[in-house]
């Protein structure tokens, strides 16, 4: 499907987003062009004030940068409110069911909640109990606002999506899980490109497949072959423990200013931050004239507002 021949409604089935495999090729066209619209309004001061009178929790596990000041900024921006929860603050990290927490947190009057740093388990198991929408802020398996948003920048830098090719080197990590979905759904042709036993999940390629042309292979120079959009993440995600031999096996893997020759001369770089330079990429691409991290970056604020305002806008 084009998305330039798209006509959105604006308007989401779904009452929360945990993974993009949730979602149809047109809601996320409905994502994207939201995200279009709140950026376009953000860029000539347009106020917006379509969670006046809403609060949103950032239930967090983890630390956060991106995920953390977009939302925050978002909602604010959006004229509503939100509240800060540290997981480790709350009676989560003392045993209390998830259950329990997510029916108090409703009643307490919150209109969404944003989880980052929770296992898949977890993250069903509040929507299933939660009258309020549930957003996947990251998981360990997942994280389905960065992917959107990369999409997002995608379109916004190459005019369109079908048929191109992004390349992802390294980790097959939850980014890497969701750009398969993504990718695929929207018509993007996805190779992965990471060594043995470091492949994304299985179960995750094989669903993809069902939507586009996924690769998955040992070889930077097939994955990278006439790439459009070359994408990589760190080596130690921040769920996982330091890992020398982990470091030693991917360090073939970094992308370098040869990697990127092997890919199509107008073709982009990618990379969801925080980025280590030296270890997964070298600072002449992280820092040089392919590179568009800071774009993704700044399209993370455009993205988590356009998902909370189709989320609650009719709630």
């Amino acid at each position: 499907m084009d998305i330039n021949k798209y006509s959105p409604k604006f308007r989401l089935k779904n009452k929360d987003l945990l993974h993009l495999a949730d979602l149809s090729t047109e809601e996320i066209f409905e994502i994207l062009y939201a995200a279009k619209q709140m950026k376009k309004k953000y860029r000539v001061g347009e106020i917006v004030n379509i969670l006046r009178g809403k609060t949103v929790g950032l239930l967090f596990g983890n630390v956060s940068t991106r995920t953390r000041v977009a939302f925050e900024l978002g909602i604010r921006q959006l004229g509503g409110d939100y509240i800060f929860l540290p997981k480790n603050e709350t009676q989560l990290s003392r045993g209390e069911s998830v259950k329990d927490t997510a029916v108090m947190l409703g009643r307490f009057g919150l209109s969404a909640l944003v989880l980052r740093g929770f296992v898949d388990a977890e993250l069903e198991e509040f929507a299933a109990h939660s009258d309020i929408p549930v957003i996947n802020g990251i998981s360990d398996t997942a994280h389905p606002l960065q992917v959107l948003s990369d999409i997002f920048t995608v379109w916004e830098k190459k005019g369109k999506l079908e048929n191109l090719k992004l390349a992802y080197i390294g980790d097959g990590n939850n980014v890497a899980n969701s750009l398969i979905i993504g990718c695929s759904k929207c018509d993007m042709n996805i190779s992965i490109a990471s060594p043995s036993g470091y492949s994304p999940v299985k179960s995750v390629v094989e669903r993809g497949m069902q939507f586009g042309d996924v690769v998955i292979t040992d070889s930077i120079a097939e994955a990278v072959r006439d790439a459009d959009i070359v994408y990589t993440d760190v080596f130690i995600s921040m769920s996982d423990e330091d890992d020398e031999q982990k470091k030693a096996k991917l360090e073939k893997y970094r992308v370098t200013k040869d990697v990127m020759a092997l890919a199509k001369e107008d073709a982009l770089f990618m990379h969801c931050m925080p980025v280590r330079r030296g270890e997964e990429v070298t600072a002449d691409v992280a820092d040089g004239p392919q590179s568009i991290m800071y774009d993704q970056a700044e399209n993370r604020l455009h993205l988590n507002k356009a998902v909370l305002a189709l989320l609650m806008n009719e709630r």
